[in-house]
């Protein structure tokens, strides 16, 4: 399974790039009601492909659920200044985990059943045409004008084809949600509005859903 948000470092002529986790989809996770896990000092050993849950069939994988919740820990740690982790932290952390794997998967299937979903040549031509700022960073000129003809040929250049194809998946996630958000909140009249729309639409989809929860098999929590 991939996951829409990802760690990703990218480098785009020279310059760091840095792409937020999982995030990706969802500016607010739904709740959960949170119950301490107590870290385990020896915890026992698992192959990445372990199933760890399944969302209407789709496989959460130890492996992709074990770096989503490093990432949280690695904000933690950088937000705070302190990488002690007490349990109820670690509790958070773990949940919070769960829910940012649920809730991509849940999307994920929503974009396709939608049929939403964009080609890499679409979201090159939106790239093109309202550069992110990162990007606009990197191709304006000293007076202020944006290269498009620059970026073009950036975005064509066989020689940048692996940071390319990252910071396409980047945007993939971005452009397929903000249309997943337009369409489950075509009602909404403000962005307050259309965040709670999309809110109340991902309650329902996480109560509805065919969800097995598989953590408590895992000796690291």
């Amino acid at each position: 399974m991939i996951y829409r948000a990802l760690f990703l470092s990218l480098v785009l002529i020279g310059i760091g790039l840095t792409i937020r986790p999982l995030s990706a989809r969802s500016q607010n996770s739904a709740p959960t009601v949170r119950k301490k896990i107590t870290q385990s000092r020896s915890p026992r050993n698992h192959a990445p492909t372990d199933t760890v849950g399944v969302v209407n069939g789709v496989v959460i994988a130890y492996g992709d659920f074990k770096s989503i919740m490093s990432g949280y820990l690695r904000t933690f740690v950088e937000r705070s200044h302190n990488d002690l982790v007490t349990d109820s932290l670690y509790s958070v952390i773990v949940d919070s985990a769960w829910i940012r794997a649920v809730t991509d998967v849940l999307i994920e299937q929503e974009i396709h059943k939608r049929k939403l979903a964009m080609s890499d040549t679409a979201i090159k031509s939106a790239l093109l045409d309202n550069p992110p700022d990162y990007l606009r960073a990197q191709f304006t000129d000293s007076l202020g004008v944006l290269r498009k003809d620059v970026l073009k040929r950036a975005l064509a250049d066989p020689a940048s084809d692996s940071i390319v194809e990252m910071i396409v998946g980047a945007e993939k996630i971005r452009l397929e949600t903000d249309r997943l958000i337009q369409t489950v909140a075509a009602k909404a009249h403000t962005p307050a509005e259309r965040i709670r729309l999309f809110d109340l639409w991902l309650r329902k989809a996480m109560a509805t859903s065919r969800i097995v929860d598989r953590r408590t098999a895992f000796g690291y929590y």
